[in-house]
C-alpha cells in the first residue's frame, strides 16, 4: 500500500467514517457504554503495540522487552503507556496532552503512509496492526471529547508543551549513549529526534538546524500557540470532569475550565 492508490483511499475513507460515526454516537449513548468504549479502545491498543514489538507479531510467550522499550522512544508508540494513564481520573495532563498533541501525531500515517508498507497488501498484519493502533489512539480522546469528558485547556497549553519538551529530550538521553555502543544507530532510531522521515517541516527544520534533537526547538513554540488555539476554539464546548462515575456530574460552564 503507497499513498493515493486505491487501498490507501478506501481505508482512509473507511478510517473516516469510524470517526464521525463513533463521535456521534458517544454522544447519544450512557456513560457506562462510554466507559467500557474508553477501556477497550485502550487496551486494544496498548495491547496491539505490545503484540507488536514484545511479541513480534505472532503468538509467544518469549517477550522482546528491550525491543518494546526502544520502541516507546517513538512518540505514537508512547501511547502504550499515555492511553492507560488517560484513564485515570486525577490524570487530566495525560489526557490534555493526547487531545492537543499525540492524537495529531497518531493521525499522520493515515495520511502518510510509512515506506515499508509498500508493496504490502491491506490486510498484511503489519499494516492492520499499525493502522488499527493509531486508530484507537486517535479514537480515544476524540471520543472522550464526543462523552464530555475532555477539551483542550488553555491552562494546560505550557504544560503539555513542556512535556512534549522533556519527552523528545528523554529520548534524546536514552538513544545518544546506546548509538555510542552500537546498540542503536541514527537511521534505525524510533525518534524524530534522528530521523525526518520524509515529513517536509522537520527536513527544512533540519536544514536551518543540522543537529538532532536541537532542530526540534523551533517547534515548541508553534505548539504553545497552537495548543492555545484549540482551548480557544473549544472554549464554549462543555464537559464534565472525567470520572467513572459520572450520573450526578453536572456539566461544568465554558468558563470553569477553559
Amino acid at each position: 500500500m503507497v499513498r493515493g492508490d486505491l487501498t490507501h483511499v478506501c481505508m482512509l475513507i473507511a478510517t473516516f467514517i469510524w470517526f464521525v460515526l463513533g463521535f456521534f454516537v458517544m454522544r447519544k449513548v450512557g456513560k457506562r457504554v462510554q466507559n467500557v468504549v474508553f477501556v477497550l479502545l485502550t487496551l486494544f491498543c496498548s495491547g496491539g503495540i505490545f503484540f507488536r514489538y514484545a511479541m513480534g507479531l505472532r503468538p509467544t510467550l518469549h517477550f522482546q522487552w528491550q525491543t518494546l522499550a526502544m520502541q516507546l522512544m517513538q512518540v505514537c508508540n508512547f501511547n502504550f503507556v499515555l492511553l492507560p494513564l488517560m484513564l485515570v481520573p486525577k490524570f487530566e495532563l495525560a489526557r490534555q496532552y493526547s487531545v492537543m498533541f499525540s492524537m495529531l501525531c497518531a493521525a499522520t500515517p493515515f495520511f502518510s503512509p510509512p515506506s515499508a508498507w509498500a508493496g504490502l497488501p491491506w490486510y498484511d498484519l503489519q499494516v492492520l496492526n499499525s493502522w488499527l493502533n493509531h486508530t484507537c489512539a486517535v479514537s480515544l480522546p476524540l471520543f472522550m471529547v464526543a462523552a464530555r469528558r475532555l477539551k483542550p485547556q488553555k491552562k494546560y497549553a505550557l504544560p503539555v508543551t513542556l512535556a512534549v519538551f522533556f519527552y523528545f529530550t528523554a529520548v534524546a538521553i536514552v538513544s545518544y549513549p546506546l548509538i555510542d555502543f552500537g546498540i542503536l544507530t541514527a537511521d534505525t532510531s524510533f525518534s524524530y529526534v534522528f530521523k525526518q522521515d520524509g515529513i517536509l517541516i522537520f527536513k527544512w527544520l533540519y536544514r536551518l538546524i543540522p543537529v538532532p534533537y536541537f532542530y526540534l526547538y523551533p517547534l515548541l513554540p508553534v505548539l504553545y500557540l497552537l495548543f492555545r488555539f484549540f482551548a480557544w476554539a473549544m472554549k464554549n464546548y462543555r464537559t464534565i470532569p472525567f470520572a467513572w462515575r459520572v450520573s450526578c456530574a453536572r456539566l461544568r460552564t465554558p468558563s470553569s475550565n477553559a
